[in-house]
């Protein structure tokens, strides 16, 4: 039977091209999202501040909770401080011979660009510094500087920290010197000052002696703090490095999800193809003595010969794509400096693993029924196409289209996030519906369009609605692919625009101000104190951005939800933020003020109370003062300012909005500002969107490049097996040029039903989503792309079905009817 394998796969190797091509750039996209997540799983960065500590004791930089049976894990926004009298407990540990406190906090150095770390000399032994030139800062206007930084002993420096600007003498010169991270180094006390944390440190370096060192620091402290060894003591130096493991983690798992999604309906359509084409030979087989299990066991075996040989050159080309887009990633700093992409066995495992098991759950389904029935039935199948569902399809595809009706239904009675969160649902039950009831779309496409098209074209017009109602099964397997296309570029490039076109558009509005100031890290109190103070100001608001954790009951159960946060100072001049019910006046105190969507989620008014955690996990119970529309563009939780700074790494404001004044005499409050009129404010704001959207086109791109590769494949491979049925109508007195009418208006009737079909299963998808973020059900939607994909749709089923046809049809057909 392997050998009858071999040999009928020979016989139709055009026919297997399309499902060896799916399955191909299907395993390449496994292995590159595989990598991934795998590298956001094993993540390590390169130590360097605590290179001197075998063990490094820092605060946990996650909230971890039980939802359902499984332990769930999210990461906090900002360092996690911890007790500084653990240095005592630590001390205590057997084995253990110092205990050095760190504690670091982000300065800007005037004339230095990029991240500086702002220490306490006492810590420099951790990485370690020895001072290359001059010595230790003494006294609170003395520091000593990386070798890198490029300064000189006795040279007056400005520092910005969350006390403002102020002017150091460097006394001394430390190597040997870091790349990532260069430190400034103060005396102790002026180091805790900046650090603004009384009790507390950021870290402990842990010197001993023994094997174990670090797990007996561990079993002696417990889950409260994290304890890091060999690699992992670079976690403890960049806690944004646990926000990009989880980014990681999340984004190669969606698109994991996603692509195995996409590759079982292209896969399965492309050997269904394959398989429908072979329906002849088959029951040429089965009426000369094969059996149904010699059948099925010929096509699972000839499906894992092609799997293999797509498989082995997919696994190299997937791990080179998936180091290119970890590099993309790097490069743009979305995961931090340091990181690595990690090329482990498990992706390829799995990629392999998956790759097989659907080519042969795919293959052993399309022959089921050839193989099932008997002889003689499957002979009059093969010379004529059945023309009902099989019961099983039929019945599971009306299924999945109630469940996507109903859920779009619900979309629009459901609130805030739960509409959101449905929109992925409702295209996944939509689109394999279409897949699973294609032939019914196809013939009634031809129901509806089949009068016009007779009247405009009598010969190829009248072939080409004939052929669609007869023939409705074969073309459902070209129209499902070109559907998934449509569908999926739709939703994606829409929701995006639709997400987009409402932050940016929510944070333009709200911006009420004449002038936006922004400096690195930050800008300091007093900063916005002499802006106040100048001539013609009206107002100034100060604001960070944050991120905290809503602290809900979701189905019963106590769950935590990641929202974007802002700390402002009141009143807000020169924002609006849309209130609706309440005051931001009263953002003082305990107060908290909230979007539409997140009073939504935690199912709250005006006076009632919530529980968040901020960013470094310090857990909060505020009272609603306020409920606002515009969340999107300036974050879903709006906390007074002093809360969230207190609670910020910098400690200094992100930006400041301000009403009067003169960009030129607020460009001089400091050095390093940049001063943005109202235009300016509204370009970084598109700018800033755009750069949060790359991330999702790219990856999201190169699925859709997948999906229409396979689109091609299907339409080529099912165009150039008709070279029989075109032989046929030339011998019965067709001409080419009505053939190839006969063709194009196929290709139209195939093109447009994709694109209605798409767009109807995009719209309810859109609508949920846009009710779920703005409240209104219109997405937005722009014509011209809308047109774009339109085109391309019917751009590829014209183009991918004539070049094939012009071929088939370049020999005679007496000859090519006994072939």
């Amino acid at each position: 039977m392997l050998k009858l394998a071999f040999a009928t796969s020979r016989g139709r190797a055009i026919s297997l091209v399309g499902s060896f091509l799916a399955l191909f750039f299907a395993v390449v996209l496994v292995v590159s999202c595989g990598l991934l997540l795998e590298s956001g799983v094993r993540a390590r960065i390169p130590t360097e501040r605590y290179g001197a500590a075998p063990v490094v004791v820092a605060g946990q930089q996650k909230i971890t909770f039980v939802k359902g049976e499984a332990d769930m894990g999210l990461p906090l926004s900002e360092p996690v401080a911890i007790p500084a009298t653990l240095a005592e407990k630590i001390g205590k540990v057997p084995g253990v011979t110092g205990v050095v406190p760190e504690t670091a906090f982000p300065v800007g150095l005037t004339g230095t660009e990029g991240r500086v770390v702002g220490r306490s000399w006492g810590s420099a032994g951790l990485t370690p510094y020895r001072l290359v030139k001059g010595r230790a800062p003494a006294t609170a206007g003395e520091v000593a500087t990386d070798v890198t930084l490029g300064r000189k002993v006795g040279e007056k420096v400005g520092v910005t920290g969350r006390d403002g600007l102020r002017e150091y003498v460097v006394t001394g010169v430390a190597g040997p010197g870091l790349t990532r991270q260069p430190s400034v180094f103060f005396t102790g006390e002026r180091a805790g000052e900046l650090f603004a944390r009384p009790g507390k440190v950021s870290a402990f370096g842990v010197f001993g002696t023994g094997d174990g060192l670090a797990d007996r620091v561990e079993q002696a402290l417990g889950d409260s703090v994290a304890v890091y060894s060999g690699d992992q003591r670079g976690l403890a130096e960049t806690p944004s490095a646990h926000e990009g493991r989880e980014m990681l983690i999340g984004l190669g798992g969606s698109l994991i999800g996603i692509v195995v999604m996409v590759a079982v309906l292209v896969v399965s359509g492309a050997f269904g193809l394959a398989v429908r084409q072979r329906d002849r030979e088959i029951a040429l087989l089965r009426a000369v003595g094969a059996t149904p299990r010699q059948v099925r066991a010929m096509i699972g075996r000839q499906a894992l010969v092609v799997a293999a040989a797509a498989i082995l050159p997919a696994l190299p080309l997937g791990v080179v794509l998936g180091r290119w887009m970890f590099g993309q990633f790097l490069a743009r700093g979305m995961v931090p400096e340091g990181f690595a992409p990690v090329v482990g066995p498990i992706p390829l495992l799995a990629a392999t693993a998956l790759g097989l098991l659907t080519a042969w759950l795919a293959a052993r389904g399309a022959v089921r029924r050839a193989a099932s029935i008997k002889p003689t039935e499957a002979l009059g199948e093969a010379m004529a196409e059945r023309r009902e569902l099989g019961r099983g399809r039929m019945i599971t595809g009306l299924v999945f289209l109630g469940m996507g009706v109903a859920a779009s239904g619900l979309s629009m009675v459901a609130a805030g996030e739960t509409a959101a969160m449905s929109a992925s649902a409702i295209v996944l039950l939509l689109i394999t519906a279409a897949s699973l009831l294609g032939p019914w779309l196809v013939r009634l496409a031809a129901t509806l369009a089949g009068g016009l098209v007779r009247r405009t074209s009598p010969v190829g017009g009248y072939l080409a609605v004939a052929n669609t109602r007869t023939a409705a099964k074969r073309l459902a397997s070209v129209a499902s692919p070109l559907i998934l296309m449509f569908a999926f570029t739709s939703t994606t490039l829409f929701a995006q625009s639709t997400v987009g076109h409402a932050t940016t558009t929510q944070a333009i509005e709200g911006n009420r101000a004449d002038y936006v100031l922004e400096a690195s890290p930050g800008l300091s109190p007093e900063v916005a104190g002499a802006a106040r103070a100048l001539p013609g100001v009206t107002g100034v608001t100060e604001t960070i951005r944050t991120q905290v954790l809503a602290d809900t009951v979701e189905l019963g159960e106590r769950t935590f939800k990641p929202m974007g946060a802002v700390g402002l100072t009141v009143p807000a001049h020169g924002i609006d933020l849309g209130v609706t019910s309440g005051s931001l006046d009263r953002l003082r105190g305990d107060g908290v003020a909230l979007s539409r969507l997140a009073a939504d989620g935690f199912g709250a008014t005006v006076g009632q109370e919530v529980r968040l955690l901020l960013g470094d996990g310090t857990r909060l119970t505020r009272t609603v003062v306020a409920v606002y529309e515009r969340g999107l563009g300036y974050g879903e939780v709006a906390l007074p300012y002093q809360v969230v700074r207190d609670h910020s790494e910098t400690g200094m404001a992100e930006r400041l909005y301000v009403t009067g004044g003169s960009k030129e005499r607020l460009a001089a409050l400091a050095p390093g500002l940049t001063v943005l009129d109202r235009d300016g404010a509204g370009a970084a704001v598109n700018a800033v969107q755009e750069f949060s959207d790359w991330a999702n086109l790219l990856v999201v791109g190169m699925i859709i490049v997948f999906i229409a590769i396979s689109v091609v494949n299907t339409l080529v491979t099912a165009t150039g097996a008709r070279v029989r049925e075109f032989a046929l109508l030339r011998l019965v007195g067709g001409t080419r040029r009505q053939v190839r009418g006969m063709v194009r208006w196929e290709a139209l009737l195939v093109g447009g039903l994709a694109v209605v079909a798409g767009t109807l299963i995009t719209a309810p998808t859109l609508m949920a989503l846009s009710y779920g973020i703005t409240g209104s059900p219109l997405p937005h939607v722009p014509y011209l792309t809308y047109g774009a994909i339109a085109a391309i749709t019917l751009g590829l089923a014209y183009a991918a079905t004539l070049a094939p046809t012009r071929t088939a049809l370049q020999g005679h057909p007496a000859t090519q009817i006994r072939a």
